[in-house]
């Protein structure tokens, strides 16, 4: 039987407004032109534009009663009708992910950044962690089946 996990989303009070990512261990694909960062109880992907483009208006825009909601297995991801096929070399994210999903308490889903990029990019970030209130404030929730 799958598992359905809620998420809160956020967004930041003031465009372009962000908190850093904190300490990380990075990997990349440049194959799908994937950027991961992984810390300490999250998880962040590198919003390059194609990504954003895809992924802004599912998750981070919007609120009210649009829930989004995504099915995640360990070979794919569904995402608004778009199956996406998850590699072996995307292994370490999923299972990272996975563990997050999986585990005890809130989930949080919120933009972060690191000086490691230009300025201006973004790192769509899922974290154990609450963002901080003064930044940021909840928009609606995300569901998250774990099939």
């Amino acid at each position: 039987m799958p598992s359905v996990r809620t998420v809160h989303r956020y967004t930041a009070f003031f465009r372009g407004w962000a908190t850093a990512f904190g300490s990380h261990d990075p990997e990349s694909d440049e194959a799908s032109g994937l950027f991961w960062l992984f810390g300490e109880g999250q998880i962040g992907l590198v919003l390059t534009p194609e990504v954003k483009r895809f992924l802004y208006p599912r998750f981070l825009g919007g609120g009210g009663d649009d829930t989004p909601e995504l099915q995640l297995s360990r070979d794919h991801l569904e995402i608004d009708k778009t199956n996406l096929r998850i590699g072996e070399e995307h292994k370490r994210a999923l299972d990272v992910t996975l563990g997050l999903l999986s585990g005890g308490g809130e989930l949080h889903l919120y933009q972060t950044y690191h000086l490691f990029f230009p300025s201006g990019t973004r790192i769509l970030t899922l974290s154990c962690h609450t963002p901080l209130p003064l930044v940021y404030r909840e928009i609606g929730s995300l569901k998250v089946r774990l099939v």
